[in-house]
């Protein structure tokens, strides 16, 4: 009722019927709590490493100006003592930052330093790696700029920022529930109706509640939001990679900016 009510005051381009707001955030209230994004778990675990060899970075960026980038992508990599140097110092920091009592006990023995780095790169910094370049694979730039124009509904009203983010997160989908959800568009009472539209909410309510005609398709609206909604998070990951010089690619889009994502990926 309070999205339908929010959506009524508005006009011209940014007027949508205050059906499609309630309805929305009836979808949303059925899901909150059964529906969780399949993506968080492993995107926290990413986040969490990411912070603690964040600060060792900067000796990561030294080694790739001391080393040739063509070399880099050969099979085997030849470095001169300067690049080696710093990517060991770069491995050493990440083993400070991950196992601490480790290079505790390591001490001042260079032996022991120079395997403990070995382990760490291999088992902990370069799979770390790769995790990243995996779970970024799927970035969709155009869709996280989508997604990105839809939050200033937020500020609006709930069901508003819901109903814009469905439209541009899973449109097919968002239209089948729409269908099954709601009466046909020329059956929708007038705007300013809030008794006949109150009502058909009620209905809507019932639609998507356990065993309604439109649970499964308001799940499926979710689902593939909270899918999609995965695409800021793959996005910072991509271009700390990048910039870091841990992955080829190009920044089509960063987070905050205003430009149209570009067509290069």
């Amino acid at each position: 009722a309070a999205a339908a009510a929010a959506a009524a005051k508005f006009h011209g381009r940014y007027a949508v019927h205050p059906l499609l707001p309630g309805a929305a955030q009836l979808l949303v209230d059925s899901c909150t709590g059964r529906i969780t994004p399949s993506w968080a778990a492993k995107a926290q675990k990413l986040m969490g490493t990411w912070e603690q060899v964040g600060v060792c970075l900067p000796k990561y960026e030294q080694f790739l100006k001391k080393t040739n980038r063509k070399d880099l992508k050969r099979a085997h990599v030849f470095m001169n003592d300067e690049a080696q140097a710093r990517l060991g110092e770069f491995y050493l920091c990440c083993a400070l930052r991950l196992r601490p009592e480790a290079v505790d006990a390591a001490g001042q023995d260079a032996e022991k330093l120079l395997k403990l780095a070995n382990e760490v790169a291999n088992e902990d910094v370069e799979p770390f790696f790769q995790d990243c370049r995996d779970f970024v694979s799927g970035y969709d730039p155009n869709m996280h700029h989508a997604l990105q124009e839809t939050t200033i509904w937020r500020e609006v009203e709930d069901g508003l920022f819901w109903h814009h983010s469905f439209e541009a997160a899973t449109p097919k989908a968002y239209a089948s529930y729409q269908a099954a959800a709601l009466p046909p568009k020329d059956a929708w009472p007038d705007r300013g109706d809030s008794a006949a539209i109150e009502r058909l909410l009620e209905t809507c309510s019932r639609e998507v509640a356990e065993g309604g005609r439109a649970r499964a398709l308001a799940e499926e609206v979710y689902r593939d939001f909270l899918d999609a909604s995965a695409m800021p998070i793959k996005g910072a990951i991509r271009t700390a990679l990048i910039d870091h010089g841990i992955m080829a690619g190009n920044i089509v889009f960063r987070a905050g900016q205003q430009q149209e994502p570009s067509s290069d990926a």
